[in-house]
């Protein structure tokens, strides 16, 4: 694989920096809040070769532009189009986790020519128009610490990966060292507090596309997720065992096997 390549990349809502490595089948991956692009590092190492994977850090954590106040995931989508733009690729999967998830998903619906396939991991599906005091003002007070990652781990982790993988929650906490604590509260009110979720989004995918939860997501459980992932009617959806609310971290290897059964289908698509 080829070595990673950091870029810094010019959009509407800012810089984005983004690791760029490998060749082949082009991905973009956005994070969840709370992450930035190393919660996808288990996934690019299952992947192996033949991708160029594209992990993008958030705005708000990791070394891209602080938000420029509430940017909403639409918004965002325009600038994962800005970046195919200037790296000059005509299409690309795009796949995400939670927040990541809901931009994944609306720049498969402004810009269905240009995505091969869509990966929807743990997203809040509905409306977040309140509540989440608790993390709001966790970020703002103690964003940059490990103590504030300790505590978000507890509730997006499932006890299983908890258990079976502690040093993946000791690697997400310590991350939180690196973020800006006034930008990161920024963007957790944006999603936490104003998202209007993906309820007019979801019926009009029309490419191909796989909606994964975690059984064990304490945050958006199953049960409340399903009726709503039920209005994309094209969609796949996969719930995946033990895991809770941060798939790339805690169940990569079902990650990296939506990801392949998405481009063997785009494969299927351009040879018919």
């Amino acid at each position: 694989m080829n070595a990673p390549n950091i870029r810094r990349i010019s959009t509407h809502v800012g810089e984005l920096t983004l690791v760029d490595a490998g060749s082949g089948t082009p991905l973009v991956l956005w994070p969840s809040l709370f992450s930035d692009h190393r919660l996808f590092t288990e996934v690019v190492r299952g992947l192996g070769h033949g991708w160029r994977t594209l992990c993008i850090d958030g705005p708000g954590f990791g070394r891209s532009d602080p938000p420029r106040g509430e940017v909403q995931a639409d918004a965002y989508a325009d600038a994962v189009l800005q970046v195919l733009d200037a790296l000059g690729l005509e299409r690309a999967l795009v796949a995400g986790c939670s927040w990541g998830g809901q931009i994944a998903a609306h720049v498969a619906v402004k810009a269905p020519e240009r995505v091969l396939g869509a990966l929807i991991m743990n997203a809040p599906l509905g409306p977040s128009l309140g509540g989440h005091a608790f993390e709001l003002l966790g970020t703002r007070w103690f964003g940059a610490t490990e103590f504030w990652g300790n505590g978000v781990a507890r509730s997006m982790f499932s006890p299983s990966s908890r258990r079976s993988q502690p040093e993946r929650v000791r690697a997400f906490a310590s991350a939180f060292r690196s973020f800006d604590r006034a930008a990161a509260a920024t963007t957790v009110q944006t999603v936490l507090t104003r998202s209007p979720g993906l309820g007019e989004v979801l019926p009009r995918l029309a490419v191909p596309t796989t909606i994964l939860m975690g059984a064990e997501d304490r945050l958006y459980p199953v049960e409340r997720m399903r009726p709503l992932a039920e209005r994309a009617p094209a969609a796949r959806l996969e719930v995946v065992p033990s895991c809770g609310h941060l798939a790339p971290l805690e169940a990569p290897e079902a990650v990296v096997a939506a990801l392949r059964r998405l481009a063997a289908e785009a494969s299927c698509e351009f040879s018919s």
